[in-house]
C-alpha cells in the first residue's frame, strides 16, 4: 500500500473544525502543531509580518487522500486571504516502531 503525508496549514480559528471533520471522517491520527510564518499574503500591520497558524500533519493510504484533502479544504475554508494550504507528499517509507516493520507495502 503507498501512503502520503497531508500537511495543511490552517488559521487559528479554524483548526478545530477542521480536527472535529477529519474525526467524523474517520482518520485513524493526526498531528497539529502551531507553526509562525508568512505567505504571499502578509500582515502589514503586525511586527515582523508573523501570524500565527496551525500545521496538520495526516500520514494516510494513497487512497484516502483525495477525501481527506476535500475535507480538510471545506472545513478550512472562508473565502479569505490567508485561508491556508494543503500539501500532498508521497512517502518513501513508512514504519511502525513497535512492531519494527515497514507499513508500506
Amino acid at each position: 500500500m503507498i501512503y502520503n503525508e497531508i500537511t495543511a496549514t490552517v488559521d487559528v480559528m479554524v483548526v478545530k473544525q477542521v480536527r472535529r471533520k477529519l474525526q467524523q471522517i474517520g482518520v485513524q491520527g493526526i498531528t497539529i502543531f502551531r507553526v509562525r510564518g508568512y505567505g504571499k499574503h502578509k500582515n502589514y500591520f503586525r511586527r515582523g509580518w508573523m501570524q500565527q497558524h496551525f500545521c496538520i500533519r495526516v500520514i494516510a493510504p494513497e487512497d484516502e487522500t483525495d477525501k481527506i484533502v476535500d475535507a480538510i479544504m471545506k472545513s478550512a475554508h472562508a473565502g479569505m486571504e490567508g485561508d491556508g494550504i494543503i500539501a500532498v507528499n508521497p512517502l518513501s517509507g513508512f514504519y511502525n516502531i513497535r512492531d519494527e516493520k515497514r507499513l508500506d507495502g
